[in-house]
């Protein structure tokens, strides 16, 4: 679906090809008063938004999400030229919503704590967190340490019950939340305590897209079966053109989640012999949005030899005499050259993997080197 493009703050150029477009992108050199809701104390300059004070301040949007929801995206751009600090993400936040020690307002927050270099200032810390706040009651939803770098970006999205959040990475992380939080408001973003030389560079708002990627194909999804896993494959989806892109594929067997993959396989090591099972393949986008699901049903095989029905032959094969001097030796015992030694009866199959590696009778290996 397309995304309108709001030329107030369309700081940015417009690529020429077709891609996901946020609705607003400010470099934050000043503060645009029609576009922004000002709470306490922040400041612009050409390195972008920062809060010195430590009870800070937020900027939070008065543009409305182009698609009438309280729903949308919000990715900061953070240069982080020295420790310290604390950087924040909003969505569905009131015009007065901010977080530390003057915390007030309703919100949604994704926030950065006090990111720290090492001596070297090379290597980053900081401790993320996700809040929700109620009329100024704030809960904690998660807490996590993650590495941080100079021109990190921050994402947050929220699409029905769910808060995706991006720590400078490249999949998700999803929480779910409560209703009450998902009503109104707008995204923004916030700081405070920021030290000389480092600011939020960038923001950007993007309205959710709604449109899921394409399906599996179910005709390309199949299954290689063994007795003690189940190897699936799929053909890959596709998000459409100017979506968010897509962000992979969940598994489920008989209707339970079994994982998740950003690859076009996935095994499954926990069948038994004789079991039946029912896999599902559902793709889907950055923005939460599900396709259809694709299916494929299984039998497990049980073990099953088969033994050696062959007659041997009434009269051994002739052979030609070796010359006395000359032996070879099989497990360690001489034999004539020219006899006839033993070899392995071929895998009788019943669900085992001629690939595996492993001893077989007669001291053949499969994998061996000769």
């Amino acid at each position: 679906m397309k995304k309108a493009i709001w030329s107030l703050l369309a700081l940015a150029a417009t690529p020429a090809w077709a891609e996901y477009q946020y609705y607003v992108n400010d470099s934050l050199q000043s503060i645009n008063p029609t576009a922004w809701s000002s709470s306490g104390q922040v400041s612009a300059s050409s390195a972008g938004l920062a809060a010195s004070a430590a009870e800070g301040g937020s900027l939070i949007s008065r543009i409305p999400i182009p698609d009438g929801t309280s729903e949308a995206e919000v990715a900061l751009t953070i240069s982080l030229k020295a420790s310290g600090g604390v950087y924040t993400a909003f969505l569905q936040a009131s015009s007065d919503a901010r977080t530390g020690i003057s915390a007030a307002g309703s919100y949604l927050a994704f926030e950065m704590q006090n990111p720290q270099f090492d001596a070297e200032n090379k290597y980053c810390q900081a401790n993320f967190v996700l809040l929700q706040s109620v009329a100024g009651k704030v809960s904690v939803l998660a807490a996590f340490p993650h590495s941080c770098r100079d021109g990190m970006r921050m994402r947050m999205a929220v699409h029905g019950g769910v808060v995706l959040i991006w720590p400078d990475q490249p999949a998700a992380m999803e929480f779910h939340i409560a209703a009450t939080a998902t009503a109104a408001g707008q995204p923004g973003l916030g700081a405070y305590g920021v030290p000389s030389g480092n600011a939020i560079s960038l923001v950007q708002l993007g309205a959710i897209e709604r449109t899921p990627p394409s399906a599996v194909d179910s005709s390309k999804l199949a299954a290689s079966v063994f007795r003690t896993r189940v190897e699936l494959k799929w053909a890959a989806a596709s998000d459409s053109a100017d979506g968010i892109g897509l962000a992979g594929y969940w598994v489920y067997r008989d209707g339970l989640y079994l994982g998740r993959t950003s690859n076009t396989y996935l095994n499954d090591e926990t069948v038994k012999p004789g079991e039946n099972h029912s896999y599902t393949v559902q793709s889907l986008n950055g923005h939460f949005n599900f396709a259809p699901a694709a299916t494929i049903s299984i039998t497990v095989p049980t073990e099953k030899l088969t033994p050696i029905t062959t007659t041997p032959p009434a009269t051994p094969p002739a052979v030609a005499p070796a010359p006395p001097s000359t032996t070879a030796s099989e497990f360690g015992r001489p034999v004539a050259r020219g006899v006839t030694v033993g070899t392995p009866q071929a895998d009788s199959g019943g669900g085992l993997d001629p690939r595996r590696i492993g001893v077989r009778a007669l001291g053949s290996y499969w994998g061996g080197g000769g």
